[in-house]
């Protein structure tokens, strides 16, 4: 997987590491609260979409689980986050 990961990154001219962190606890992004909120919003956009459909087809909904145009309402729905 490393080597997929530096042949890929070498693609785009980034620099790559050669050595694996040490050091504890590891680092974060640096806009890591940015990115938290936006997956939470994401989360409970999904959640409320999933118990909204179910509620009106009487039964448990998954993502795979919707017909087309449920996905792209729920699509939409993400794109505002």
């Amino acid at each position: 997987m490393w080597e997929l990961d530096r042949s890929l990154l070498s693609m785009i001219e980034k620099e790559i590491p050669t050595q694996e962190t040490t050091e504890f606890p590891l680092p974060l992004a640096e806009d890591w609260d940015n990115i938290l909120r936006k997956a939470d919003k994401a989360a409970d956009v999904i959640d409320r979409h999933l118990d909204f459909e179910s509620k009106l087809q009487g039964r448990e909904l998954r993502p795979n689980t919707l017909c087309p145009e449920q996905k792209i309402s729920l699509v939409s729905d993400l794109g505002v986050v």
